[in-house]
């Protein structure tokens, strides 16, 4: 008798799970740092501007990506990946000067990493398994991010002297076949004057372009929730550390939620299901935000400055219970609303190729609008002001998404013309060739050709 494995390797979930354990390894890593606010360090400044670097660099090389991945393959993902150890070691110095050169690296790395896992994530599954694919992503991802938020937590637990980490926490810091028999579209290799066209036919696509607002807030509010409430100063090092870990924790809780509850067919179809998660992110969002006015009014940059450190909010202080509930929540909103973008993105196509750049599409939007937000905290902006912008940039986002929600076809029809040993452009419905697509079992009247 031969020995059989209880999964199989060339599953669309165990290659999402694979992808989900390498950002837990790297990105979540990296997360779990700057969810302390300033990165550990007492100050932001410095990770201010390296924040800025990163986010230019991983603008430009996330339009750049798709190509990159549509013509090498998956062989990018590794040494994008590695750029992460080369940021989190860089704190090991004092070089300010150094950790920014790290960040600009980190972002070319980043661009090509993550263009990859959009194009996995959200082309490999299928349609009825999108959200699933999320939350296993997002957890394993995150699982990586608490797992570091643990460690800064551990070390800095008795450190209610100074606002900057101990060194150890930066030492230890340092074909796919779907289950129906389908096989996920395989592409001919592309070529670069491919996909320059086809990146710059993503700027005529109103889809993406609607939802440009809700692609900038999705990273627009990181600055905030790190660099000021959490790194603002007004937390000592200890409660910085716990609402980190918190906040990691709570992606965990509310990828795994969010994605089955959008994979959830009780809920109605693709469309009715796009509504709905979209009013659940508004209503998550506008709620938080709303509590994060009440609780900033308490400081201000100027005060948390000034404020010694023996009289900064600790784990034990008045009030801190529900201060800390409102930041594990930020976790839980960040989940649920990038979970959401790729769900809705994952609408739009099942095809690998399209799928990466749109993801390339989200990050390029994603970070340019990231590096405004840092900016803005790096010139001292007034806090309040910063949390009325991420809030008013959030909520125009999301209710500018219904438009596209409202598009949502029950199943995906696209017309593919780079498939291996096909000539010609071919009709691929939901995720299979025609020919192979089962119309008895498909509602075509909310077939929609992308």
């Amino acid at each position: 008798m031969g020995f059989s494995l209880p999964f199989r390797y060339n599953s669309p979930t165990f290659q999402v799970f694979l992808v989900g354990f390498i950002c837990f390894c790297c990105p979540g890593m990296f997360n779990a740092l700057t969810g302390m606010g300033g990165a550990g360090k007492s100050s932001t400044e410095s990770v201010n501007n390296a924040q800025t670097a990163l986010s230019v660099t991983f603008t430009v090389c996330s339009l750049l990506g798709a190509p990159i991945y549509n013509i090498f393959g998956h062989r990018v993902i590794i040494p994008a990946a590695l750029c992460y150890v080369l940021y989190v070691g860089s704190f090991l110095t004092d070089s300010d000067a150094f950790t920014i050169a790290t960040g600009a690296i980190l972002g070319i790395g980043a661009g090509f990493l993550w263009t990859a896992q959009a194009g996995i994530m959200m082309s490999y599954p299928n349609e009825s398994e999108k959200g699933k694919a999320f939350s296993i992503f997002w957890m394993i991802f995150n699982l990586g991010a608490t797992i570091g938020a643990a460690i800064p937590l551990g070390n800095n637990w008795d450190n209610t002297t100074t606002s900057s980490v101990n060194i150890g926490t930066y030492i230890g810091l340092c074909k796919v076949v779907r289950s129906d028999g389908t096989q996920v579209s395989l592409h001919k290799f592309s070529n670069w004057k491919r996909e320059a066209i086809e990146v710059l036919k993503l700027f005529m696509n109103w889809r993406m372009l609607i939802l440009i607002p809700m692609f900038a807030g999705s990273n627009w509010f990181y600055t905030y929730q790190f660099q000021v409430y959490n790194g603002g100063g007004y937390f000592n090092l200890r409660a910085r550390s716990l609402n980190n870990m918190l906040y990691w924790l709570f992606q965990i809780v509310g990828g795994g939620f969010f994605g089955w509850m959008l994979d959830l067919k009780a809920l109605g179809g693709r469309r009715q299901r796009a509504i709905i998660g979209n009013t659940f992110v508004l209503v998550i969002c506008v709620a938080l935000w709303i509590g994060a006015i009440f609780i900033q009014k308490n400081f201000t940059y100027e005060s948390a400055k000034l404020l010694p450190i023996p009289d900064k909010v600790d784990v034990y202080s008045p009030g801190y219970a529900g201060m800390a509930v409102e930041y594990a929540f930020f976790g839980f909103m960040d989940s649920v609303y990038q979970g959401f973008i790729y769900w809705l993105m994952g609408t739009m196509t099942n095809d690998t190729e399209r799928a990466a750049r749109y993801g390339g599409f989200y990050k390029t939007i994603q970070n340019a609008f990231a590096a405004v937000a840092a900016q803005l905290d790096a010139q001292h902006i007034p806090f309040m002001t910063q949390l009325i912008i991420v809030f008013v940039v959030n909520v125009v986002g999301i209710l500018l998404a219904y438009v596209v929600c409202f598009t949502v076809p029950n199943v995906t029809v696209e017309e593919i013309d780079n498939l291996q040993g096909v000539e010609g452009a071919e009709t691929v419905v939901g995720g299979r060739l025609e020919d192979e697509a089962l119309p008895h079992k498909l509602d075509l009247n909310e077939k929609e050709f992308m």
